[in-house]
């Protein structure tokens, strides 16, 4: 086995900053609107937006392209685990189920706080503070993952049958 093709982690690392550049214009948005934004159904949509949009990014990217900007940049590309072609749309979903659970679950919490109280900005802050914890274990648990098998494959990898190799 060519294990050269699947020593992807640190092109994974970069592909992760380089897509978080990516989405930085919104990150900036979104800290502005929480501050200073006073009209509820615009902050509660833009809200909506930023919450999944790098989650839907991510679906479509690695659907369309099995790539997303920040894996173009690094030279790597997600095939379905045969390795013979791209990974399904079904297979993308499966790939970033996890995250959407849980910004799916952070989301519906917000918005059940927020019809209590009433108080957007305090109650946003408290939703992404509960996504974050999750995602914080949830990479050590696809980097354990990751460093443990000949292909390394990630926790996604498996549920989705997909595996990251790089480019040729």
């Amino acid at each position: 086995m060519d294990t050269e093709r699947y020593r992807t982690g640190s092109k994974r690392f970069w592909a992760a900053v380089v897509d978080g550049i990516v989405f930085m214009p919104i990150l900036l948005v979104d800290r502005y609107l929480i501050t200073s934004a006073t009209n509820k159904f615009v902050l509660l949509t833009w809200q909506t937006f930023s919450i999944f949009i790098p989650v839907f990014y991510s679906i479509i990217a690695h659907y369309k392209y099995g790539q997303t900007v920040g894996k173009w940049v690094t030279g790597v590309k997600v095939l379905d685990v045969t390795e013979t072609r791209n990974i399904s749309l079904q297979q993308s979903f499966l790939r970033e189920s996890v995250y959407l659970l849980v910004e799916l679950t952070g989301f519906l919490y917000y918005v059940v706080s927020l019809l209590r109280s009433g108080e957007f900005q305090y109650r946003y802050i408290e939703t992404n503070d509960f996504a974050s914890n999750f995602v914080f274990v949830w990479t050590l648990l696809e980097l354990i993952t990751m460093l443990t098998n000949s292909k390394r494959r990630a926790v996604h990898d498996f549920i989705a049958k997909s595996v990251v190799v790089r480019k040729e």
